[in-house]
């Protein structure tokens, strides 16, 4: 597989096309091949926008690879790219196909976590899960009591807990630090919440996704610096 990983740093078309043909010719259940033939679907997909049906297609049948992969085997590797294409493909779920997903992604953060729990991206996916499950509407928490016998529960505090652990891991990541912001305004800790957001207004977004956030951060400060 070395050859494929190497491939996937310089030449992703090319990539998906080698793993497709490996997947193809006896790769079906081998969890190496899928978990990589995911991670490349995703890494693609966010070449697009959110709202671009190319993204939609290619994280949804990431999603499909990921999970086979994780069935098959539990390693770190198998069930990081299973959290966060199942994850990533909450966006485009009805609502109740989107909290019997949300529950598998739970469950999928909380195993590779045990296996190293310094792995900041899941904190922080974590973190966004608690946070969305506190945020839940009335009618997402009544169809999530007829799907489980314990319905999701989760707290602003609990967020916020995996939100700082991955801030202490990786320092300086804008969307993290956005959402530190975040829990604290909705925990009346405007003081904590500026800090973070201002910390978060000073860096040079790298990508679309943080240009979007940096706006988000800058009206957030306009809105509670007053």
């Amino acid at each position: 597989m070395d050859v494929i990983d190497r491939l996937i740093e310089i030449d992703k078309d090319k990539a998906i096309e080698e793993l497709r043909k490996l997947h193809s010719c006896g790769g079906r259940e081998d969890a190496e091949i899928l978990w990589r033939l995911a991670s490349v679907l995703f890494l693609l997909a966010a070449q697009y926008d959110k709202k671009d049906g190319k993204r939609k297609a290619l994280i949804l049948e990431g999603r499909e690879y990921a999970q086979k992969a994780a069935s098959l085997s539990s390693t770190l590797k198998t069930l990081r790219w299973a959290a966060i294409l199942t994850g990533a493909s909450t966006d485009y779920l009805p609502t109740k196909e989107k909290i019997e997903q949300g529950h598998l992604f739970k469950t999928l953060l909380d195993k590779a976590l045990a296996l190293d729990s310094s792995e900041f991206a899941l904190l922080h996916m974590r973190g966004r899960f608690l946070y969305s499950v506190s945020e839940l509407s009335w009618i997402e928490k009544k169809i999530a009591s007829t799907l489980y016998a314990t319905p999701p529960t989760a707290t602003i505090d609990e967020a916020l807990r995996d939100f700082l652990a991955a801030n202490e891991v990786k320092p300086g990541w804008m969307e993290n630090l956005f959402y530190i912001g975040k829990c604290y305004i909705t925990l009346r800790d405007m003081k904590s919440a500026i800090s973070f957001l201002d910390e978060a207004s000073t860096l040079t977004p790298n990508d679309h996704n943080e240009k979007m956030v940096l706006q988000d951060v800058k009206f957030l400060l306009k809105k509670h610096s007053q």
